[in-house]
């Protein structure tokens, strides 16, 4: 019983006694209990071992277990102690001022770069060159169609030359022939005038009667309509071509066919004949049997019948072959013609032809009778007024041409030779030239196609330096110096750009200064370019590591200072501090750190990670890193 209550002591009873156990364990009355068992004489001895072996496993069991209690039950000196966590501190610094480094994007452009078109639209008929290819400056790129606009030179060359003929017999005065011909036109027109003076002439005034007098008989007959033979006449005219369409349509009989083939037969051996005579009569001419003439007629004889069997062929296939289509329709035609005419006559005169040949009855009536009735005063005053103009022609054309005259011809070519001029000017700009030199990016049309004016045909790229356009804040550009040198990022690579010029005009939309820079040729147009400019605010601060900012009061940004314990009776290990809250501002951001002040001083170790864990006063064991 002894033995359970100091197994079930508690621990801070026993306070690490373990040997004080051990002896008392040794005077236990196991004895005791030994006694009471009573075997049998001959297994005493054997009892007796065994209860021994059993008792001393029973106690050694029971020293362990109360070893191991008291092991758990000894109190750790560290226990006592706060929880100590570790973190990393760096010591702050005190700066004047911070550099914010910021970047500027731009496109890299050609120094020129144009949309090369025609000031005219027109169809484009040849493009020299391809994309990629450099040209230098005046080179020929694209052509227009000029046809058209040469054709229009060459009329207006014609004209010119017209008008300098014109001047020329201007500057000379008239011909003698010309001014002859002038005035046997006056006497002309004289003659006419005393015509009408004295009335016209009765042959003149018989001649009219007479015509009146057939246009009368043509009426009437009108009225009364056809003679009986004309229509007879008619109708066997249509019977005749009625007969020819027949025989057109039957075709040629077979003894018509064997006279034309006859007549073939003899001709081929005629032309035989005369061939074989024209072979003897140039035998004889060679040897100087006969004359030249003699060998001529020979072989005129032999080329007549050659002709003659050749229109004899033509005829005898003609007759083979048949008629043909259109001759039959030809004939079908004439047919008709005269089948309308026979109607025509049948039916009698139209009304329309009778107040036709009615009108032109009254017609030569009213000549009759203006002969007959005499001139008329108006007529006598037109006829003079054009001997009058005669006259003038003739006294110009004696006294020469007038200065006002040649002025007016020589204005007249100089308006030919400013039209030709303007043609020249078309012309010239029907031709597409590279207005400087560098290379072509785009093609944008082929040839066939209609282009317009100012439409673009190719884009040319200025070879040589290129620029870029960046937009920067007014504040920044005080810092840029026309013609200072600055560094550009393009892509991973660095460059070195050369300020050409600021605007001084700000962007309304970005209110933006935009800074021209000169890059190397190097680097393609429409490349991504980035200037990076330092910006430097007198301000003092300390940096600190983002991570060791924690939300405060109020809202407040704060952070963990690191302070010697304030109780001095705690048994701490080397190293350790206690946490203490400091209220700070944020000044500004850059990265993974930001520029603060507040309750800090140069030197302060802050708390740069786990701060989400830290409580004021905390301890802490501490891994000073510099910043």
């Amino acid at each position: 019983m002894k033995e359970n209550n100091l197994l079930d002591s508690k621990p801070h009873e026993m306070n690490g006694k373990v040997e004080i156990l051990t002896e008392k364990m040794e005077t236990l009355p196991i004895q005791s209990e030994v006694t009471n068992l009573k075997p049998k004489v001959k297994d005493r001895k054997f009892l007796r071992v065994g209860l021994v072996l059993v008792t001393l496993g029973i106690a050694f069991g029971g020293l362990k277990f109360i070893q191991e209690r008291n092991i758990s039950a000894k109190p750790n000196l560290e226990t006592t102690l706060p929880n100590i966590l570790s973190v990393q501190a760096i010591p702050i610094k005190l700066v004047n001022s911070y550099s914010v480094s910021q970047s500027y994007t731009g496109i890299v452009e050609a120094k020129r770069t144009s949309e090369l078109g025609f000031e005219q639209s027109g169809l484009l008929t040849s493009i020299y060159i391809e994309e990629g290819e450099e040209v230098t400056k005046g080179t020929a790129i694209a052509q227009l169609d000029t046809s058209q606009t040469k054709a229009q030179k060459a009329v207006l060359i014609a004209q010119k030359d017209r008008a300098i003929a014109t001047l020329r017999e201007l500057e000379n005065g008239a011909r003698p022939e010309v001014i002859a011909a002038t005035r046997a036109s006056l006497a002309q027109e004289q003659a006419k005038l005393r015509e009408l003076q004295t009335g016209p002439r009765p042959e003149v005034i018989a001649a009219t009667r007479a015509s009146l007098l057939q246009e009368q008989a043509k009426l009437q007959e009108l009225q009364t309509g056809p003679r009986p033979e004309v229509i007879a006449a008619t109708r066997a005219s249509l019977l005749q071509e009625q007969a020819k369409l027949q025989e057109l349509q039957t075709g040629a009989r077979i003894e018509d066919i064997e006279v034309a083939r006859s007549g073939v037969l003899d001709l081929e051996e005629q032309l035989n004949l005369a061939r074989l005579q024209e072979k003897r009569r140039e035998e004889l001419y060679n040897e100087g049997a006969i004359s030249q003439e003699q060998f001529d007629e020979a072989s005129t004889q032999a080329d007549t019948l050659q002709a003659r069997l050749e229109q004899a062929k033509s005829e005898l296939e003609k007759l083979e072959t048949g008629t043909r289509r259109e001759q039959v329709e030809a004939q079908q035609a004439r047919v008709g013609q005269a089948q309308s005419q026979l109607d025509e006559l049948i039916a009698g005169t139209r009304s329309e032809q009778i107040e036709a040949q009615r009108a032109r009855v009254s017609q030569v009536q009213s000549q009759l009778d203006e002969l007959i009735a005499g001139t008329r005063s108006e007529q006598i005053e037109a006829q003079r007024a054009r001997v009058g103009q005669v006259q003038s022609q003739l006294d110009e054309l004696i006294a020469g041409t007038r200065r006002e005259q040649i002025e007016a011809q020589q204005a007249e070519i100089r308006g030919f030779e400013a039209q030709i001029s303007e043609i020249d000017v078309v012309l010239r700009k029907s031709t597409l030239f590279a207005p400087f030199s560098g290379t072509v990016s785009v093609r944008h049309l082929d040839e066939g196609v209609v282009v317009n004016a100012g439409q673009g045909v190719v884009r040319l790229v200025e070879g040589g330096e290129r620029k870029v356009r960046v937009g920067v804040p007014p504040a920044n550009t005080s810092s840029l110096r026309v013609g200072s040198q600055q560094e550009v990022r393009v892509g991973e690579r660095i460059y070195s750009a050369r300020v050409l010029s600021i605007l001084p005009e700000v962007d309304s939309m970005t209110r933006t200064q935009t800074v021209i820079l000169a890059l190397p040729q190097s680097i393609a147009p429409g490349t991504v370019v980035r200037l990076g400019l330092n910006q430097t605010y007198g301000m003092e601060g300390y940096w600190l590591p983002t991570s060791a900012l924690v939300w405060g009061e109020r809202g407040l940004l704060a952070s963990y200072a690191l302070v010697p314990p304030s109780q001095s009776d705690l048994d701490l290990p080397a190293g350790t501090y206690q946490t203490e809250k400091r209220m700070v501002e944020v000044l500004h951001t850059e990265g993974d750190r930001s520029l603060v002040r507040g309750v800090l001083q140069p030197g302060d170790l802050i708390v740069t990670n786990g701060t989400n864990q830290l409580t004021p006063g905390q301890f802490v064991k501490s891994e000073v890193r510099s910043q």
